[in-house]
């Protein structure tokens, strides 16, 4: 059965859901793992601290944390475009291809808000995040350079495209 993953996903700790469903997304959907996958584990620490310095709101005292940043981007960052969820979650997603495309043809990170981080190529995200069945409460998208943000909350229904 395909999704007997899902199955035994009850047993495992919630916060790790997300990395398991995309986990087998890649294998259903036979993406490349040279043009997205989980970035390394070594490595990790270091992108979220720079993504935590490049986009939030924080002070000497703040503990780098990734669930909701959204709510805490830096308010230097220019607000560029907002796309809501409303008119499909697919139209969305198109949308911000469309938008990431104009600023970054190489690949991007993919960072969830409980902290799982991906990096690959737009297309390969967007078929990703196409594919997650909601076990994902928000996305951040950006750049390697650390110069565009695309974040994207359930709770705003939509994503904002920061520069």
């Amino acid at each position: 059965m395909e999704d007997s993953w899902r199955e035994t996903l009850k047993k495992r700790p919630v916060r790790t859901w997300s990395r398991v469903e995309i986990e087998e997304i890649i294998k259903e959907k036979h993406i490349d793992r040279t043009r997205f996958g989980e970035y390394s584990k070594s490595a990790y620490q270091t992108v979220i601290n720079r993504f935590y310095y490049a986009f939030t709101d924080h002070d000497s005292n703040s503990t780098v944390r990734v669930q909701g940043t959204w709510n805490k981007m830096r308010k230097s960052l220019c607000k560029v475009d907002y796309v809501s969820e409303d008119f499909g979650w697919n139209e969305m997603l198109a949308s911000m291809k469309a938008s990431v495309l104009t600023y970054c043809d190489t690949k991007c990170f993919l960072l969830l808000d409980d902290g799982w981080l991906y990096e690959g190529y737009i297309d390969e995200i967007i078929e990703v995040l196409r594919e997650i069945d909601g076990f994902i409460d928000a996305f951040y998208i950006f750049t390697n350079r650390y110069d565009v943000l695309f974040s994207y909350s359930g709770d705003s229904r939509g994503y904002v495209l920061y520069r």
